[in-house]
């Protein structure tokens, strides 16, 4: 499996905005068919594992029960996500905080 180091971080980067609906949608969308669309089957096939990993990390999040608002859930949510991951972008983070915030409001 390829390293997230190994990948250029504004790659990964469009591959969530375009897999999570991000800034486009009113609600998720997390359609693989999206990515294969977008970038083709070799890069998918090289992207897909690392964002479903960041996701995983993002979403082990225990935010959802512990905040009192959705707002204050998609800042601990991130607060919690930015300790695994410092290196990741401010995109990755706010487009993983909406689908979390969604899933769990």
């Amino acid at each position: 499996m390829v390293k997230i180091e190994e990948i250029e971080p504004s790659l990964i980067v469009e591959a969530v905005i375009v897999w999570t609906g991000w800034g486009r949608g009113m609600m998720p969308n997390r359609e693989d068919s999206l990515l294969f669309k977008h970038f083709g089957k070799a890069v998918t096939a090289t992207l897909l594992p690392i964002i479903k990993s960041l996701e995983d990390d993002f979403y082990s999040s225990d935010a959802r029960f512990k905040a009192d608002n959705i707002q204050e859930m998609g800042e601990l949510s991130s607060a919690q996500f930015r300790k695994k991951h410092p290196e990741i972008a401010d995109e990755i983070v706010s487009a993983f905080a909406w689908c979390y915030t969604f899933d769990f409001r």
